[in-house]
C-alpha cells in the first residue's frame, strides 16, 4: 500500500524510485588529493606550508602580531551560549566556567588566524576533569582523511618530518577529541592556511623598506659627506682616492678640513629619496593591512576620513562576523552538543551564540528605558512579561525562568479578572480546599495521595550506614514519568550556582575569629559540593574533601566579657558542613523539582531514631505546601548535622 501510494505520487514504479533513493543516499564521488607524509608513515596530510615560518614572522615582526591579536580580541571578545532546555543551560553554563573556555578560545582562534589551523584538544566524557579541553601547537598536529574527505583522525608528532630514525612517536587522536577551526580554507584541502602566510610577500616588503628606511634615517642623521677630487675631465689614482676615503672615515663634526681647488667637499642631501622610501613603507604597510582584513584605522596609524573609515570599519566587522559563525559552528559540533549528549541524549539541542554584549554604558541605558516603560500604568500584561524577562537579562539574573512569559502573563490576568467577579467567600473557600490537612506521624495517607520516595526508607539507617550512602540514594524519583537522577542534579547545580553560604561565609573581622568561612574556602566548598552530587559521592568522601581542601578552625562564640567559647571543634567541622550543605542543597534540589513537575504539597520525612532533635520529631509526617518550602522553618535542614528530608505527594 506504501508503494502505491508512492508510485501514484511521484509517477515511477517502487522498483524505479527505490534506485533513486539508493543513488541519492551514495557519499559524494568526487575524491580529494592528500598529499601524504612518507617519513613517518601514517603521519597524515603534508601541511601546506612550513607553521614554523610563521612562527618566526609573528616573533619578529611586531606589527604583524599586533594585527593578529586585534583580530583575535575583536573575535572573543565577550560573549554568552544559550540552550532552550534550562537544564541543558545549567549545564553548558557550568562547562563554560569551569573549562575556562574563553581563556581558552583566545589561543585556538590565535593559532587559526595565524597558521591557518586551531586545534584543541577535548575530554568530555570525565567532564569532572578540570581540564576538559586545552589548545595544541598546530606545527605538531595532522590530519588523517579518507580518498572521499572523511576525517579520520588526527596524530601528533613532536619529532622531524622525513627522518627515517626518529625517536618521537605518533599520538593519535580520534575526530571527536579534537575541535579543529580552520581559516581560510581551501576547498577539499584538509588544512586552512590563515592569514600570515598569504601575506608573506607583503610582510617581506614592508620590514625590507623599514630596514632601509632606518638606514637612511642613520645616514642623514650622521650628515654624510661626498667629496670629488678632480677637475671635471681629469682622471685621479685610485691610491689618491682610497687615502682620502681612508681619511674621510674617521671624520666627526669637530674635524676642520684644508683642501687644495681640486677638492670639493659637500653634505649628501637624503630628503627626495628618505620621502620616496616613507611612500614606499607605508604602501606596504596598507598592504598588509588589507592582506590581512584589518582597517588602517582600527590599528590607530592611519587618518582617514570619517565616511571611508566607516566604510572599512563595516567590512572588518562582517569578516569578524564570519569567523565568529564558524568558531560557533566548531563548537557546538564538537565541544557542545556531544557534552550534552553525554549527559542525556534528551539535553541534545541547537546552541546558539550571543557575541559582543553590551557594555555598561549601554545596560545602564536599556535599563532605564525599561525603568521606565514598566511605570506606565496603561501598559498591557504581555509587554510588561517581555520587559521583566528582558531586565533580568540584561542584569545578568539568573530567574528568566521563574518569570512568567508574555503569553502566560495574558492568561494570568484573564484569570484574575474573572476571579474577581467571584464572591469573596466562595474565593476563600476554593483556597483553603488548597491546603492539605498536617498528617499525623504513622497515620495512613489519604486515598488520592502516594509518596514519591518509598516509605521512609532510611529512618533506622546506623550512623554509618547514612555517612556511607550516595547522594542519589536521598531520593527516589521513580514515580515522575522521565525523571532521573541526572535531571535532579540540575536543580542542585542551579541551586548552588546562587547560594551564598550566609551561615558558613565571614564577612566582617570578628566572623573570621569566630571561624566563619573567607571568600576563596567558600569558593572551595562550592568547588567540592558540585564535585559531590556530580559523582554521586557519599557523605564521607565530602567531608574528606573537605578535610583535605580546606583549613578549618574551631567554631567560636565570643562573650560580651571578650571571653571565647568553642562551640563546635575544627575536627567535627567537616562532617558538619557536609551533612548540613548537602541535606541543604538536596532539599531545594527536591523542591524545584517538584514545583517543575505540579507537586504541590509534601511531607516531612525525619530520620527517627535516639539523636532525633525536638524539632524535627515534631515536624514528621506534617505536610506542607511546596511553594511555602522554606530551610529552617518547614524543610530541612531545621538545624546542623539534620538528617531529615522531604517527600513529595502527588494526587
Amino acid at each position: 500500500m506504501k508503494e502505491e501510494m508512492v508510485s501514484n505520487y511521484i509517477a515511477i514504479s517502487p522498483k524505479e524510485y527505490s534506485q533513486r533513493q539508493r543513488i541519492i543516499s551514495e557519499t559524494f564521488k568526487g575524491e580529494t588529493n592528500d598529499n601524504q607524509i612518507l617519513f613517518p608513515k601514517g603521519l597524515g596530510a603534508v601541511h601546506p606550508f612550513d607553521f614554523e615560518q610563521v612562527d618566526k614572522i609573528i616573533e619578529n615582526i611586531g606589527i604583524v602580531n599586533s594585527m593578529s591579536d586585534k583580530i583575535v580580541d575583536a573575535i572573543v571578545g565577550d560573549f554568552s551560549v544559550k540552550v532552550e532546555d534550562a537544564n541543558a543551560q545549567t549545564l553548558i553554563d557550568d562547562l563554560v566556567d569551569d573549562s575556562n573556555l574563553k581563556s581558552k578560545l583566545r589561543p585556538w582562534i590565535k593559532e587559526a588566524i595565524n597558521k591557518g589551523n586551531g586545534f584543541m584538544e577535548l575530554d568530555l566524557k570525565d567532564t569532572k576533569n578540570i581540564e576538559v579541553m586545552r589548545v595544541m601547537n598546530a606545527n605538531q598536529m595532522f590530519v588523517r582523511r579518507k580518498v572521499k574527505g572523511k576525517v579520520l583522525g588526527y596524530n601528533q608528532f613532536k619529532g622531524k618530518i622525513k627522518t627515517i630514525i626518529n625517536k618521537s612517536k605518533i599520538i593519535p587522536f580520534s575526530p571527536n577529541q579534537i575541535a579543529h577551526l580552520q581559516i581560510n580554507k581551501t576547498p577539499n584541502d584538509p588544512y586552512g592556511i590563515g592569514l600570515v602566510w598569504p601575506n608573506r610577500i607583503a610582510i617581506e616588503n614592508w620590514a625590507s623598506s623599514e630596514l632601509d628606511l632606518h638606514k637612511l634615517q642613520t645616514r642623514k642623521a650622521g650628515a654624510p659627506m661626498h667629496a670629488r677630487l678632480g677637475q671635471p675631465g681629469q682622471k685621479v689614482r685610485k691610491a689618491d682616492l682610497d687615502t682620502f676615503k681612508t681619511d674621510m672615515q674617521y671624520m666627526t663634526n669637530t674635524t676642520e678640513w684644508v683642501t687644495d681647488a681640486n677638492v670639493e667637499l659637500k653634505v649628501v642631501d637624503f630628503n627626495g629619496v628618505l620621502d620616496n622610501s616613507i611612500k614606499v613603507s607605508e604602501h606596504d604597510l596598507q598592504t598588509v593591512s588589507l592582506g590581512f582584513k584589518i582597517p588602517m584605522s582600527i590599528l590607530g596609524i592611519a587618518n582617514n576620513p570619517e565616511g571611508l573609515a566607516k566604510v572599512n570599519d563595516k567590512g572588518f566587522i562582517r569578516f569578524i562576523e564570519s569567523v565568529r559563525k564558524l568558531v560557533g559552528e566548531v563548537l557546538e559540533e564538537k565541544i557542545f552538543r556531544p557534552f550534552l549528549r553525554e549527559q542525556s541524549p534528551k539535553l541534545d539541542s541547537k546552541v546558539k551564540f550571543e557575541w559582543e554584549l553590551p557594555d555598561e554604558e549601554e545596560k545602564n541605558l536599556r535599563l532605564e528605558q525599561i525603568k521606565n516603560a514598566l511605570g506606565l500604568f496603561d501598559i498591557t500584561p504581555e509587554l510588561r512579561a517581555a520587559l521583566e524577562i528582558e531586565y533580568s537579562k540584561v542584569m545578568g539574573l539568573d530567574i528568566e525562568d521563574k518569570l512568567p512569559t508574555p503569553e502566560e502573563a495574558r492568561k494570568k490576568a484573564d484569570e484574575e479578572e474573572a476571579e474577581m467577579k467571584k464572591q469573596e467567600d466562595q474565593a476563600r473557600k476554593d483556597e483553603e480546599t488548597k491546603i492539605k490537612q498536617p498528617e499525623v506521624p504513622g497515620a495512613k495517607k489519604t486515598a488520592n495521595q502516594k509518596a514519591i520516595i518509598h516509605e521512609c526508607k532510611d529512618c533506622k539507617l546506623t550512623e554509618g550506614e547514612l555517612s556511607n550512602m550516595k547522594l542519589s540514594e536521598y531520593v527516589n524519583l521513580k514515580e515522575i514519568a522521565g525523571f532521573n537522577y541526572s535531571d535532579y542534579l540540575v536543580k542542585i547545580l542551579q541551586t548552588l550556582r546562587t547560594h551564598k553560604f550566609e551561615e558558613l561565609m565571614a564577612i566582617t573581622e570578628k566572623d573570621l575569629i569566630e571561624g566563619l568561612l573567607p571568600k576563596r574556602d567558600i569558593g572551595k566548598l562550592r568547588v567540592i559540593l558540585k564535585n559531590g552530587f556530580r559523582k554521586n559521592k557519599t557523605i564521607r568522601q565530602i567531608e574528606n574533601d573537605i578535610k583535605q581542601s580546606i583549613n578549618l578552625k574551631d567554631r567560636l562564640k565570643i562573650e560580651e566579657d571578650g571571653t571565647k567559647k568553642v562551640t563546635l571543634s575544627a575536627s567535627k567541622r567537616p562532617i558538619a558542613i557536609a551533612r548540613t550543605e548537602t541535606v541543604r542543597l538536596a532539599n531545594e534540589g527536591l523542591k524545584k523539582v517538584y514545583l517543575e513537575n505540579d507537586v504541590s504539597t509534601y511531607r516531612y520525612l525525619a530520620a527517627i531514631d535516639d539523636r532525633t532533635t525536638e524539632i524535627c520529631r515534631s515536624l514528621d509526617g506534617q505536610v506542607f505546601l511546596t511553594k511555602e518550602a522554606t530551610p529552617g522553618v518547614n524543610m530541612p535542614p531545621m538545624h546542623p548535622m539534620c538528617r531529615s528530608s522531604i517527600v513529595g505527594l502527588v494526587d
